[in-house]
């Protein structure tokens, strides 16, 4: 099993998604079942991380993300020696390949 690790960055993309969800769109209990749905898929990755696809933008990123779409969200991770690091957690309908390359 790979140890599931987060950046920074991507704790305050789930902390936007879910403040987003619970104040804005008034649904606390989707959001509650979007992180347990996020947990419970990133335990398959932590079993097998290279079951998701390479993502391949069409100009060159810094790393080779691999992306886990999850409802209208996608998360990009990084495989590193028996670690799974998240680096960003974003709307699938963002403009994904200007975020990724910053």
């Amino acid at each position: 099993m790979y140890k599931i690790s987060y950046l920074p960055l991507a704790l305050e993309d789930l902390k936007g998604i879910v403040r987003y969800i619970t104040q804005t769109l008034e649904a606390p209990k989707a959001a509650l079942n979007l992180i347990n749905k996020i947990d419970s898929e990133l335990k398959k990755v932590s079993a097998n991380p290279f079951r998701c696809h390479v993502y391949f933008p069409l100009s060159k990123l810094k790393y080779e993300y691999r992306v886990l779409n999850i409802n209208n969200y996608s998360l990009f991770y990084v495989i590193d020696i028996e670690k799974v690091e998240v680096h960003r957690v974003l709307y699938s309908k963002m403009n994904l390949i200007e975020i990724l390359k910053k």
